[in-house]
């Protein structure tokens, strides 16, 4: 058990840390990275191992957020058409409503921004949750399949679904839904599987192998052309 004195001693160094931050950073890009840490980049900081590189870092597809805002349109034009109109006895039913409203759909937007599937070097893993967090890994050597879902109406915004099969089909990330560019996500995945496979690529380098056109042996010369008559 930590004595008082202990308490009170990390407490004065937390607070001298953030006192060097914000000296160091400022107050507004502290906050704002603040912020951008409850929206899921933290969660991504917090699985990633000394050394690991980061291949690519997926979010849903823009077109998920229109639900959240669509409510929070509609909380809004409660707030301003409706809310002001309200008698003074059912005020407070009319402000709960309101306030459920965006509040609601600021959880909505919360948890789609915080389920994220990262592409690392050696493992695919995704992250989501607000209140309950939850935690799924694979490495990219146990993908054995992958299926690209591109849906007619979902291909009006470049979104589609990518589905990884491998030996164990229970897993928390056989599918992810709504994302940007599943095509381009696949590709990545299969490129690194083979570099760690040994059949092609650079390990260090997320670009594709160049193309390179087989020599021709030996003991099959090239064929004489045609014989032209030079001009004197």
């Amino acid at each position: 058990m930590r004595t008082p004195r202990e308490v009170l001693g990390g407490i004065t160094d937390r607070s001298v840390r953030w006192l060097d931050r914000i000296a160091e950073d400022g107050l507004g890009r502290l906050v704002w990275w603040r912020a951008k840490g409850w929206f899921g980049h933290r969660m991504v900081a917090r699985k990633l191992v000394p050394g690991e590189r980061v291949i690519a870092e997926v979010q849903h597809s823009n077109v998920i957020y229109i639900v959240p805002v669509l409510l929070g349109l509609l909380g809004l034009f409660l707030a301003v058409r409706w809310l002001p109109f309200v008698s003074a006895d059912s005020a407070w039913f009319a402000i709960a409503i309101v306030v459920g409203i965006l509040l609601y759909a600021f959880y909505r937007a919360l948890l789609i921004s915080r389920d994220r599937f990262v592409i690392t070097d050696s493992r695919v893993f995704r992250v989501w949750g607000v209140f309950t967090l939850n935690e799924a890994e694979m490495e990219i050597v146990r993908v054995l399949d992958i299926t690209v879902v591109r849906p007619w109406y979902l291909r009006l915004f470049g979104a589609g679904h990518v589905i990884l099969e491998n030996a164990a089909q229970e897993q928390g990330l056989r599918d992810i839904h709504l994302v940007p560019d599943p095509q381009t996500i696949a590709l990545a995945i299969h490129r690194r599987r083979r570099q760690m496979m040994g059949l092609g690529g650079d390990a260090d380098s997320d670009n594709p192998p160049p193309v390179t056109r087989p020599r021709r042996r030996a003991d099959h010369p090239r064929r004489p052309g045609p014989i032209t008559a030079r001009r004197r």
